[in-house]
C-alpha cells in the first residue's frame, strides 16, 4: 500500500477531499492531511471545520510515494499562490512519484508543464491554465503514467479509485469499489 501526501487549505471543497480520503483508507493506503494554513484547522468550502493532523512545514517528502491535491475554491485562491505548492509538485513529478489532483487543482500542474503531451481533465474553465497536454472534457478521471486528473466532486469516488488501482492494480481496486459499495 502507498504512502500518500494530501494536502488543505481553506476553500478545500469537502467532497473532493473526504471522500477521496476515505476510499484511499478504505484501499489500505496511509493518507497524512498536511494543512498549508500554518494551523491545523481548516476551514473547507462548506465552513464545517476539518482538522488535520500535520503542518505542511512538518512532513519529509521523500517518505511519501505520492500527492492528492483536492481543489475547490481554495486550490485557485489560496493553493496556488502557496510559496511551497510549486516544489511540492516538482519533488513528486520530478522524482516519478504519482501527482494527482481533482477539479480546478489539476492546473497546478498544468502550468507547471508537467501535463504537456499527456491526457488530462479538469474543471471546465480551467483547462487553458494547463501548459499543453490532451484536455478530455468528456472524461470524469484520467490516468496518463504518474498524473491522475479528476474533473469535479462528483468524481472523488473514482479519483480515489483510480488512485488506489495506481498502487495496487485493477484486481484490488475492483474488490475495493465493490466493498464500497456494499458488494462481495
Amino acid at each position: 500500500m502507498a504512502k500518500l501526501l494530501m494536502l488543505f487549505v481553506d476553500g478545500v471543497e469537502d467532497t473532493e477531499a473526504i471522500a477521496t480520503l476515505d476510499v484511499l483508507t478504505r484501499g489500505g493506503h496511509e493518507v497524512t492531511c498536511a494543512s498549508m494554513m500554518k494551523r491545523k484547522q481548516i476551514e473547507p468550502k462548506l465552513g464545517r471545520p476539518l482538522i488535520v493532523e500535520s503542518l505542511i512545514e512538518n512532513v519529509n517528502l521523500v517518505d511519501f510515494d505520492g500527492v492528492v491535491i483536492p481543489g475547490g475554491p481554495g486550490s485557485f485562491k489560496i493553493m496556488c499562490f502557496h510559496p511551497e505548492i510549486d516544489n511540492i509538485i516538482r519533488y513528486f513529478a520530478d522524482n516519478n512519484k504519482l501527482v494527482s489532483a481533482i477539479c480546478a487543482a489539476p492546473f497546478m500542474i498544468g502550468r507547471l508543464g508537467y501535463l504537456k503531451e499527456k491526457n488530462f481533465t479538469i474543471h471546465p474553465g480551467f483547462e487553458d491554465l494547463v501548459i499543453g497536454g490532451n484536455y478530455l472534457r468528456a472524461k470524469g478521471v484520467v490516468r496518463d503514467g504518474r498524473f491522475i486528473t479528476a474533473k469535479s466532486m462528483w468524481y472523488s469516488h473514482e479519483f480515489g479509485l483510480e488512485i488506489d488501482e495506481y498502487f495496487n492494480g485493477k484486481e484490488h481496486r475492483d474488490n475495493l469499489e465493490k466493498a464500497c459499495k456494499g458488494e462481495k
